[in-house]
């Protein structure tokens, strides 16, 4: 699960080149499928096979970001099939999404924590006058500030909170 690859260049020298997201991935599965991890191989197979899906359908090839956007919908996806299962009283299905959503996790940026999210929405909120009416707006641009790095529906929920306590 390395980061880096190595690779020469004509002076001979070794160069150290960032992985793409989808070749980390890929990588990831290679050592799944070497080393018998039959649940994170599966995991990687299908994530992999849902960002092969969107490259077709898009005819395009897929950039980092759009990748961590699928990402993050399989994720949240696992997490929702968790507490579904949780509240069917079936634990072991849930169990299984929960562990699936941790391996795909991997792949996410870090996460920012609640109090990082508020950190940034009371900066915004000082630099830029926000009414109620204006939550629409703000979400959009503290969406390209946070894209990837926050869960957007608590970024909602502190920014309802912060405007209306103000």
């Amino acid at each position: 699960m390395a980061l880096f690859d190595s690779a020469q260049s004509d002076s001979g020298s070794v160069e150290k080149r960032e992985k793409s997201l989808l070749g980390r991935i890929e990588s990831d599965l290679t050592i799944a499928l070497k080393s018998g991890q039959t649940f994170e191989r599966d995991a990687l197979r299908f994530l992999k096979s849902v960002i092969q899906k969107v490259e077709i359908d898009s005819s395009a090839k897929l950039t980092d970001e759009q990748i961590i956007s699928i990402i993050q919908k399989e994720v949240k996806k696992r997490l929702e099939a968790e507490n579904i299962y949780n509240q069917a009283e079936k634990p072991d299905l849930a169990q299984n999404e929960a562990a699936e959503a941790k391996i795909l996790q991997q792949y996410l940026p870090n996460q920012l924590d609640e109090e990082g999210i508020k950190a940034v929405i009371t900066e915004y909120l000082t630099a830029n006058s926000t009414g109620i009416g204006q939550i629409g707006p703000a979400m959009g641009k503290l969406s390209v500030k946070l894209k990837g790095r926050a869960d957007m529906g608590l970024v909602a929920k502190i920014l309802g909170e912060q405007i209306h306590n103000r």
